[in-house]
């Protein structure tokens, strides 16, 4: 069987951590972060822990570990995460610049996002947003600069 690592609490970060767990304006997350940790430093094992902040056993070892590296500055940030993929590859976004900025429509003077969409096969909305990502306006008669 694993033992867990003693957590030993300096008054001033005990104090820290009991305000953090009694708060008002503390997040409900970092309140039950706090928590486990004082429950840590009191010799509580971590699936009592887990019952007692309605945790899972596992989450309380994470959040006693992360405290061990970090102190309670660990306790206030989530761990960063890769995120959603992109939706449009940078290949997707080049080729609808090149073609904004370097074809012309056949029956108008510049590409409208929905005419530009149909074009290429994609929504408006992701024509949109990769002109304003860029600054392309290609209504504005300054365009023409960059053919």
């Amino acid at each position: 069987m694993r033992v867990a690592e003693a957590i030993e609490l300096g008054a001033k970060t005990e104090r820290e951590l009991r305000t953090l767990s009694k708060g008002r304006r503390v997040e409900a997350r970092v309140q039950q972060r706090a928590s486990v940790i004082l429950l840590a430093a009191q010799g509580w094992q971590n699936k009592d822990i887990a019952d007692q902040v309605k945790l899972d056993r596992r989450q309380v070892a994470l959040w006693r570990r992360r405290f061990i590296e970090g102190g309670v500055q660990a306790l206030l940030q989530d761990a960063p995460r890769s995120g959603r993929a992109p939706s449009v590859t940078s290949a997707v976004e080049s080729h609808i610049l090149r073609t904004t900025l370097y074809e012309q429509p056949a029956a108008a003077r510049h590409w409208s996002a929905r005419s530009l969409a149909s074009r290429l096969g994609l929504s408006a909305t992701t024509i949109r947003r990769v002109w304003q990502r860029h600054g392309i306006k290609p209504h504005l008669p300054d365009l023409q600069g960059l053919l």
